[in-house]
């Protein structure tokens, strides 16, 4: 067990405190391509959606991990497989329409539940589940904890053990291309997408995860210092970023709420790798995973703003994980953007440009 190395290599990179970086670099805009505006990838597929739930037991860490598998029924062979990690306060049943979405298309989805940064720290805790009047102090205490990043780092290679094993015996036996895996999550899930794609911390250590294809990280985050080419610069597999002009919950002190939005857009202006960012416009904090589960009332443009969710997610996994040049094309050359109109900005950059 990495314990002690990975403590050293984290808690002076991933505490909720810390200066506000930079303005975001400009990037230009994808142009929108009208004849690519016809496939609509925010369509459900044809595949009924089969969910089963566990837990995992690593008795290296003590430590039990909830699972949630949906994966497609009457597939033949082995599908690509996304994970999905959920933000601080959250669960194994978060982002459904996400998960359901791209099961329908034929990829299986695995989301895994965090102890210690998941939906337990809103009993007993003095915080309320409602983000409009959470205690964020109290959030911050948690996030500062050094073991639970770490242990939420750890879950997601342990994870990919347990799947494999998986695959190998049981119901699941022979169901996952293993070879095309996606990591994916939401805030907190955000920032274990970043580590698992190789972002480098303040006193130069990183924990990239090779077994993963590409990424997709829902509302991230920048380098805590501030030093964001040394954080991303690295980062040469494919990330995708998805944020919004009003995603501006932030439990980091002193940090204001324009400072937090262009917080979420720098990774994209900084990985080394094919980066796309889509950028909802009017899209908040709780529009990727949370809402529903807190109860809270919907916004108006939730709804749109969970097609273009769906349409850019299922476009980049197939484009990445199935190998599909459509999906590619369409993500790059105006395809998406088309799609979106004026409720996202869509931008592209990267070597594979």
């Amino acid at each position: 067990m990495r314990m002690i190395p990975l403590l050293a290599a984290l808690a002076v990179g991933l505490t909720v405190c810390g200066p506000a970086p930079a303005a975001t670099t400009p990037v230009a805009p994808v142009a929108v391509a009208p004849v690519a505006v016809a496939a609509d990838y925010s369509q459900p597929g044809p595949y009924k959606v089969v969910a089963v739930e566990g837990e995992w037991r690593d008795p290296a860490r003590d430590r039990t991990v909830p699972w949630l598998i949906r994966y497609p029924e009457g597939v033949s062979g082995p599908v690509p497989v996304v994970i999905f990690s959920h933000g601080l306060g959250g669960s194994r049943r978060g982002a459904v329409y996400y998960a359901d979405h791209l099961v329908s298309h034929g990829y299986m989805v695995v989301m895994v539940q965090h102890p210690g940064s998941d939906v337990s720290i809103w009993q007993g805790q003095g915080i309320r589940p409602n983000f409009g009047n959470v205690d964020r102090a109290a959030l911050a205490r948690i996030v500062a904890d050094p073991m639970v990043t770490i242990n939420r780092f750890l879950d997601i290679p342990f994870a990919l053990d347990q799947l494999a094993l998986m695959n190998a015996d049981g119901p699941l036996k022979g169901r996952m291309d293993l070879s095309r895996i996606g990591m994916s999550g939401h805030s907190f899930g955000a920032v274990t997408t970043q580590a698992m794609a190789g972002q480098v911390f303040p006193n130069g250590r990183s924990l990239p995860e090779p077994r993963f294809t590409a990424f997709l990280a829902m509302s991230p985050s920048g380098a805590r210092n501030g030093d964001n080419d040394r954080a991303f610069g690295g980062v040469r597999r494919p990330f995708l970023s998805l944020t919004g002009t009003e995603d501006s919950f932030t439990i980091s002190p002193g940090q204001g709420a324009a400072e937090a939005v262009a917080d979420r857009q720098k990774p994209f202006a900084h990985l080394g790798g094919p980066s796309m960012l889509v950028l909802l416009t009017g899209g908040d904090h709780m529009v990727f995973s949370g809402r529903q589960e807190i109860g809270g009332p919907p916004r108006p443009l939730d709804g749109r703003h969970r097609l273009i969710i769906k349409a850019a997610a299922l476009a980049w996994w197939n484009a990445w994980l199935k190998d599909d040049p459509k999906a590619k094309a369409w993500l790059k050359d105006g395809g998406l953007a088309g799609f979106t109109g004026p409720d996202a900005a869509v931008s592209w950059r990267g070597p594979d440009r």
